[in-house]
């Protein structure tokens, strides 16, 4: 524990004035996806540190299931949604550890990778891009790195950047950078350093009153600004990511006590925080704030509090494109469904929307197709066909539907010379080229020769020829062989070749004789 915050077991558990909340009115028109927040409860050794979650709106949750994992003064929490893990920076250990959470419930491990250095972290931060975490080590003042995967680690080249007992980081994506605070100059001061290793530099904080106690920050690099919140003061100030341009945040109406923590969702623009001053006190114990001003609080009415920290939220996906509906060249009956474009995490300011998975239904006519769940379909029957595809991760699911696809059925064209000449006892060759100008693969097509009764006593027509499995828009010559009688008399002779099997259209020619 960094010592220069005092949070002492005296001062944590005092109560603090009841503040007029406006969590309802902040909390309303929310409804178009379910949040969940996670925050870790840092209880100072009184009881074990654990990690709550709640609804967004304080209802329902309790506790992470931990398994043999152990937490024990948590500093910082960060998720990756593609392993579904929460990774906790933990006191545990002989310098400390970073705990990853299964949050599918099955428990929580350690997490190592060779070369990574873990000496006291204090703050973590995930890059799903990269599949890298990054966590400060106030042990020996340095950044640490790891691949997600385990497979390797070490730390960053911060030449250039002040480092003096660093706490809480923050990530960068855009610019390639991670952001930590100093607790160590006075006062407080923000440094980053590039993820290349290239080194780093200092941020300017002009504008923004001094702290002495910042206790977390994030990142919005969309909006080109790095948040903190600051401990003692009960404040959260700002500051451009280019420097300078700093404030303070207009927190009139927010629950506020010792912010611990900071998450920050620039799709509704509000911070969050997490009041480690209220202790065990439900009301108020997440703060929240819009950097332009009022704010409010969340009060879990269900999930543990002890001294809330840290929050994380996951959102249930965002739909921000609809899927397509693509066709195979070699066969249009043949569908292809794409996932459709879905809302990015924003793992610089602790909040998570992507995906993890990805569920599909076909339609036709608007109808669900049974056992068509798969990202590709091929059709047998004609009709309008459309594709859903559900997005789920840990907070819930949203779905998003193509545009539709006309399938039409098979039609067989059928095309030849129109006339040839023989003689009487002749064998007359004639190609016919049979294209399918629907999409539907015609299975059972045939090209036959039909003789009107006149043209019989001529000519002898051949066994019909097989198309085989003719695929939409696809082409096919077959050859057929018509035998001129020795006895036949001088003159013209139509013919007709015809499809059967399915739809065609016909072709007409004649034998002229003599």
């Amino acid at each position: 524990m960094n010592v220069v915050f005092g949070r002492s077991g005296s001062g944590r558990f005092a109560l603090a004035a009841l503040l007029v909340l406006a969590a309802l009115f902040a909390l309303a028109g929310r409804a178009q996806a379910a949040e969940t927040i996670y925050w870790d409860n840092y209880d100072n050794g009184t009881e074990a540190d654990t990690v709550s979650f709640a609804d967004i709106t304080g209802s329902g949750g309790g506790l992470l299931n931990l398994g043999s994992g152990k937490l024990d003064g948590p500093e910082g929490m960060a998720y990756d949604t593609v392993t579904n893990r929460l990774f906790v920076a933990n006191e545990v250990g002989t310098s400390g550890s970073i705990l990853a959470i299964n949050l599918d419930g099955s428990g929580a491990s350690v997490f190592t990778a060779p070369g990574a250095v873990f000496d006291e972290p204090e703050g973590v931060a995930v890059d799903p891009a990269t599949r890298t975490i990054y966590w400060v080590n106030t042990g020996v003042d340095s950044i640490g790195w790891a691949k997600l995967d385990g497979s390797a680690g070490g730390l960053l080249n911060t030449s250039g950047a002040t480092l003096n007992s660093p706490y809480k980081i923050a990530l960068d994506p855009a610019a390639g950078r991670v952001y930590w605070a100093n607790s160590g100059t006075s006062p407080d001061s923000i440094s980053f350093a590039s993820v290349n290793s290239s080194g780093g530099g200092n941020l300017d904080l002009t504008g923004a009153t001094a702290s002495n106690s910042i206790s977390a920050l994030v990142v919005d690099p969309a909006g080109g600004r790095v948040y903190w919140t600051d401990s003692s003061a009960d404040r959260v100030s700002f500051a451009s990511l280019g420097g300078g341009n700093g404030g303070d945040v207009n927190l009139t109406g927010a629950a506020i006590d010792e912010p611990y923590g900071l998450a920050f969702d620039p799709s509704l623009s509000r911070l969050y925080w997490g009041n480690y001053g209220k202790g065990e006190e439900r009301t108020g114990a997440i703060g929240f704030a819009n950097p332009a001003g009022g704010g409010g609080g969340i009060s879990p009415l269900t999930a543990p509090v002890n001294g809330p920290q840290d929050p994380v939220i996951i959102k249930s996906p965002t739909g921000t494109g609809a899927p397509a509906v693509t066709r195979n060249p070699k066969n249009r009956a043949a569908l292809s469904c794409s996932t459709g474009s879905w809302g990015a995490d924003y793992p610089g300011s602790f909040v998570y929307q992507a995906p993890r998975t990805f569920a599909y239904q076909w339609t036709k006519n608007g109808a669900a197709v049974a056992g068509a769940t798969a990202a590709t379909f091929t059709a047998t029957t004609p009709g309008s066909y459309a594709c859903t595809v559900t997005a789920a991760n840990q907070s819930g699911s949203a779905a998003q539907t193509s545009g539709a696809v006309n399938v039409k059925a098979s039609k067989v064209k059928l095309s030849t010379k129109k006339k040839a000449k023989a003689d009487a006892g002749d064998l007359v060759t004639f190609k016919v080229k049979a294209v399918n100008q629907g999409d539907i693969q015609s299975k059972k097509a045939k090209v036959c020769v039909k003789l009107p009764k006149a043209a019989k006593a001529d000519l002898k027509a051949p066994k019909c020829k097989t198309l085989a499995k003719l695929n939409g828009q696809a082409k096919k010559t077959v050859t057929l062989k018509i035998k001129v009688k020795p006895a036949a008399d001088e003159g013209t002779d139509k013919l007709t070749f015809q499809v059967k099997g399915t739809a065609g259209k016909a072709a007409k020619s004649k034998i002229v004789v003599g």
